[in-house]
């Protein structure tokens, strides 16, 4: 029960940051709903690592997205950043910049590595969904 109430929330943040961002009110619900669903991929698979739990929840987010913004011809950028923006690590940079303040040079380092490989997981697991749905939309289109 907690997952589902954890990604009814992220779902609900993610949807509130696609509207920051000047989106209609229906793509901000598609994105809350795209965010949902990859806070709870992530929920599920944390138990194999964070940062393999984070690459196939972007993974996920990003294949969603790209197939959701076809069916409504729609860019679908706005529907993937609002979808990740839940997996961003924004806290864990935070704790590691404050490491470095009050002198924590060892924690600080193990934390921005972390952060760093959060990152280039998240940036990972969407350049392969994309790529896999290129490929996808361009075969589907010689048919």
């Amino acid at each position: 029960m907690n997952i589902i109430l954890n990604s009814i929330i992220a779902g609900v943040a993610s949807g509130s940051f696609t509207i920051l961002y000047n989106a209609r009110f229906s793509d901000a619900i598609i994105a809350g709903g795209i965010g949902a669903i990859g806070w709870y991929v992530y929920s599920i698979l944390i138990g194999y690592g964070m940062l393999t739990a984070t690459l196939i929840s972007a993974f996920t987010i990003g294949i969603i997205g790209r197939i959701v913004s076809r069916i409504r011809h729609m860019p679908s950028q706005p529907l993937i950043v609002g979808g990740i923006v839940v997996l961003v690590p924004g806290f864990m940079a935070f704790k590691a910049m404050n490491a470095f303040i009050v002198g924590k040079n060892t924690e600080g380092t193990t934390l921005m590595l972390n952060t760093f490989l959060t990152a280039a997981a998240i940036g990972t697991g969407l350049i392969v969904a994309v790529a896999i749905t290129a490929i996808i939309f361009r075969i589907k289109i010689r048919r």
